[in-house]
């Protein structure tokens, strides 16, 4: 247990580590002078690519997808339009795997399973629990004011 000083100490330091937090969390850095926006020409492309496309049920899929995106343009954020989103630093023009941070839509629904932990090499996994074709795709909701949507893989699950 703690000496009566102490613990006042122990309260006071809490209380400012506390508060400290609570106003770092409160803080809203002023924007940079110029951002980047979406140009007129801005475009993101996703691809994607599977590792098999016929496969057992219950048997593990890696999923791919490759995120290309262009066509932004600095401006002063004094000449910010209202409503335009931006960023500080120009988005990645390439970047090699991001199928661990896309919306993935499969059809028919309500057969497959992804794996909710996070890869180190950024892929996703997906099983399915009954045999068939299913149809896959990527959403992307990064760097642009619309989804992206990729392209379409077919999987035949055997049974």
């Amino acid at each position: 247990m703690c000496q009566n000083s102490d613990c006042s100490n122990i309260k006071r330091i809490s209380g400012l580590l506390l508060g400290l937090v609570l106003v770092a969390g409160c803080y809203d850095p002023p924007p940079p002078e110029k951002v980047f926006i979406p140009g007129p020409h801005a475009k993101t492309e996703i691809t994607i690519a599977v590792s098999d496309n016929r496969v057992n049920v219950n048997e593990p899929v890696i999923l791919y997808a490759s995120r290309r995106t262009s066509g932004f343009v600095e401006i002063p954020y004094s000449e910010l339009p209202e409503g335009v989103q931006w960023w500080r630093q120009i988005p990645p023009i390439d970047e090699v795997e991001v199928a661990g941070n896309l919306k993935w839509i499969v059809e028919p629904e309500g057969k497959a399973r992804f794996n909710t932990d996070l890869r180190k090499d950024h892929t996703r996994e997906v099983r399915f629990s009954e045999g068939g074709f299913y149809r896959l795709w990527a959403v992307s909701a990064v760097y642009g004011p619309a989804p992206v949507i990729s392209s379409v893989a077919t999987i035949l699950v055997l049974e």
